[in-house]
């Protein structure tokens, strides 16, 4: 029997509401786009341009979009491991990941007992989006190339930065 299936359609009279894109949230989407960009292009005034800055809100839509296009990055890689690490820490700075290892459980347990101030946390919120956005470009360079992840960062950029 075949199946039916019917157009639902707005009654009559009722509003849809209108998304509402807050400035806070363009801002720092497409800072986080023009960051990752900067870093691929090795443009070192543009990268302290595009630093974590403006209010809270543009600093969180930042960082949200930085760990959205990294978790992209890292679900394109054909070679994807779940035992790689998707941030690529600055020096001297390591945080578990998983799943983990019998040494990698150990250094968690470790942690819990030092307050919740492990390295990652003892990391100013610019370093780690700074960590972030290497990541990004690294992984996006690694899968994509610089060319192509160029392009994909422009369409990104188009995208998020219209209300």
């Amino acid at each position: 029997m075949k199946k039916r299936t019917r157009k639902c359609r707005k009654p009559a009279g009722v509003k849809v509401p209108a998304v509402v894109v807050e400035p806070g949230q363009i801002e720092g989407e497409t800072r986080a786009v023009d960051l990752v960009a900067a870093y691929v292009r090795g443009d070192v005034e543009q990268i302290a341009a595009c630093g974590l800055q403006g209010d809270e809100l543009a600093r969180a839509h930042m960082w949200q979009m930085l760990n959205g296009m990294l978790s992209d990055a890292v679900l394109a890689d054909p070679d994807f491991d779940m035992r790689r690490r998707a941030v690529m820490p600055p020096a001297g700075v390591a945080w578990p990941a998983t799943p983990m290892s019998e040494d990698v459980a150990a250094l968690v347990w470790g942690l819990a007992g030092d307050g919740g101030a492990g390295p990652w946390l003892r990391m100013s919120a610019e370093d780690r989006a700074t960590a972030y956005a290497i990541s990004v470009a690294a992984r996006g360079i690694a899968v994509w190339g610089p060319d192509r992840l160029l392009t994909h960062l422009a369409r990104t950029r188009t995208a998020v930065s219209r209300p």
